[in-house]
């Protein structure tokens, strides 16, 4: 949770208010993922455009993958999880 949540919270809670809906209901992220979501917006401009947004090319996640030193396992995981946003 960042700055601005946390002080969200604590406003409520001094103001007697009910949290806004996007903190009471914030999803529940595993540590570890922010690589992969850091990966999707910086290759999100890699796309082709048209009458739609395109996939990301793989060989943009790859060389992105081989920036970072990621293993061969884990490319593969790069490549799922953007592929799943």
């Amino acid at each position: 949770m960042g700055q601005v949540e946390q002080r969200m919270i604590r406003e409520c809670y001094l103001r007697r208010k009910a949290l806004p809906e996007r903190i009471q209901n914030a999803p529940d992220l595993f540590v570890g993922l922010e690589v992969y979501f850091n990966a999707f917006t910086e290759l999100n401009t890699c796309r082709s455009t048209g009458w739609s947004a395109g996939p990301i090319p793989s060989w943009t996640i790859d060389d992105y993958a081989d920036k970072l030193g990621l293993t061969e396992d884990e490319t593969e995981d790069l490549h799922y999880h953007i592929r799943m946003m």
